[in-house]
């Protein structure tokens, strides 16, 4: 599969697999496919796409700052094996991996066993024997002096040849069986069925662990469905079970009257078994339970080599269960974060979803920008609407408005009405919030103007105010019900800077003013009076109109 190596200073290298039959968006914001997180990579930069037989293009979106492969702009391109993309700061490596020689697909017509089909000069010499013409009878129909004994001898050799194969037979089955399971249920089930085809095996079971490190209920399979109906219950040696948790390596019982090692167990003899193995299920150090298989009526059925490949089919299972349930969780987690994104910005979704069994109320002093938007004349405005067309005309706008406090690594902190506010610098500060906040609020009555010129409705006008300074930020509320928010007079002040502003215009505390510096084009206010300040707050007015994005 075709694939990009990315590179950027101070950064490890990453790989990004490309899909076979969709094209993919590159760029800054979250709803590209492939990020790129840099100041100078546009927010959706440039598009990688197939074009049959394993070719690639990239082509430039109109990009502030292009694309280059190979040191020369282009807009757009056929890759090449080990094409250089420039994007930003960062090198992606076009890699056209040919996988042809690396796949390869069964028929249909596949059969379930593998066969060996040896002539007997291919048998004899795949048993040490030196292969030589059979000598002419001494006497018609009658066989030549040892050829009896040679007959039996090779007989019980073809014989485990046989036993042989159909356990490489049914470690191939395993594997192949195993692969795409979707439930830990489904795995056990499978299994079970696989290692009663092991010669001698009359049951097994499967025993699971819960999340305290207790057994589950056992999951038991006999050979006859006949012997099963006929055993309601099955027995099981306690003695068998502890050795294999606790020793973690798998266990064979050739005969278990004479076998030393539980001489004293009172449930072996219970059981009625004679022969058996068991073993772990496992993977890495992860113990998920044990793998058992047994004959009540012969001794010694099972051999080294019918244990060492029933260990690997338990620890097959144990990396299938672990898989399982990794999947499972990794669905969780997802379904967890999307419905986290719906509410909250992908900063605190992430905290909260890696810190939610440590989630308190509380919270820390930090530097924050503080962000308040709100719409000017828009009670009176809802009045001449129906109720569901105010709804969508508010809904289309926060929509907007929150899409570009995400871009610039903002936090929603809540809608207010026919307003909202963001904060900029927490959870996780960007080191350069304040600027984040104005280009914020500059992108906000760009999109603002944008907005109104394709809706057919009244135009919708918004006041902006930004202060940066101290609050507390964290969870606030109760132990049921809590948010995440700031609270302080930096607050106060950026939502009185709000109240003041006309519509179309962004006002601005002298704190922010200090923080982005010349970045913006701004001319100084008289010093204004607000509530619950004693002495007059300077304010700058940001003339967003004529700011020009480097």
């Amino acid at each position: 599969m075709p694939r990009l190596l990315i590179e950027r200073s101070g950064h490890a290298p990453q790989v990004f697999e490309l899909p076979e039959e969709r094209a993919v968006l590159a760029g800054r914001a979250d709803t590209n496919e492939l990020v790129l997180p840099d100041s100078n990579v546009s927010r959706q930069h440039a598009s990688f796409t197939p074009l049959g037989d394993g070719r690639w293009k990239v082509a430039d979106l109109g990009s502030a700052n292009g694309v280059l492969v190979n040191s020369k702009f282009i807009s757009e391109h056929e890759l090449k094996h080990n094409d250089q993309i420039s994007i930003g700061a960062y090198t992606l490596r076009f890699e056209a991996l040919e996988t042809k020689d690396l796949r390869t697909r069964a028929g249909t017509d596949l059969p379930s066993r593998l066969t060996l089909v040896m002539s007997r000069k291919e048998v004899e010499l795949a048993l040490g024997q030196k292969f030589t013409p059979a000598p002419e009878a001494a006497a018609p129909g009658r066989p030549p002096a040892g050829m009896a004994d040679r007959r039996t001898d090779l007989a019980q050799r073809l014989k485990v040849l046989e036993r042989e194969n159909n356990l490489l037979t049914l470690l191939y089955q395993v594997s192949r069986a195993l692969a795409e399971l979707a439930s830990v249920d489904d795995v056990v089930s499978r299994v079970l069925e696989l290692v009663l085809q092991i010669e001698g095996v009359e049951r097994g079971y499967a025993m699971l662990l819960d999340e305290k490190g207790d057994f589950l209920p056992a999951v038991i399979r006999y050979r006859d469905r006949a012997e099963s109906a006929a055993a309601p219950q099955m027995i099981l040696s306690k003695s068998i079970i502890r050795k294999v948790m606790d020793g973690g390596e798998p266990i064979l019982v050739q005969d278990a009257a004479d076998d030393a090692r539980f001489a004293t167990s009172e449930s072996m003899m219970l059981s009625g078994m004679q022969s058996a193995m068991c073993a772990p299920l496992r993977s890495q150090q992860k113990n998920f339970g044990l793998l058992y298989v047994d004959n009540l009526s012969k001794r010694g059925m099972f051999t080294q080599e019918d244990v060492n490949v029933f260990a690997v089919i338990a620890a097959q299972a144990g990396l299938a269960i672990d898989r399982v349930r990794a999947k499972k969780e990794v669905a969780q987690q997802i379904i967890r974060m999307n419905a986290l994104e719906r509410f909250l910005s992908p900063g605190i979704a992430r905290k909260i979803a890696s810190e939610a069994a440590e989630l308190k109320l509380g919270g820390e002093n930090q530097s924050v920008t503080v962000l308040f938007a709100d719409i000017r004349g828009f009670t009176p405005m809802a009045e001449s609407m129906r109720p569901e067309e105010a709804v969508e005309v508010l809904n289309r706008f926060f929509a907007a408005m929150t899409g570009l406090i995400f871009e610039r690594e903002g936090t929603l902190d809540k809608y207010l009405g026919d307003g909202l506010m963001a904060l900029f610098g927490a959870p996780l500060s960007a080191g350069q919030d304040a600027f984040n906040a104005v280009r914020t609020a500059v992108e906000m009555q760009r999109a603002l103007d944008e907005m109104n010129r394709e809706t057919g409705h009244a135009p919708l006008h918004v006041g902006i105010g930004v202060n940066t300074g101290p609050v507390v930020v964290g969870y606030m509320g109760t132990s049921r019900r809590m948010d995440y928010t700031a609270i302080g007079d930096t607050v106060n002040t950026a939502s009185r800077l709000t109240a003041l502003a006309e519509p179309d215009q962004i006002l601005v505390s002298a704190a922010t003013r200090a923080e982005v510096g010349s970045g913006f084009p701004a001319r100084q206010l008289p010093p204004v009076q607000v509530k619950g300040r004693v002495a007059p707050v300077d304010v700058f007015e940001i003339l967003w109109r004529d700011f020009q994005p480097v």
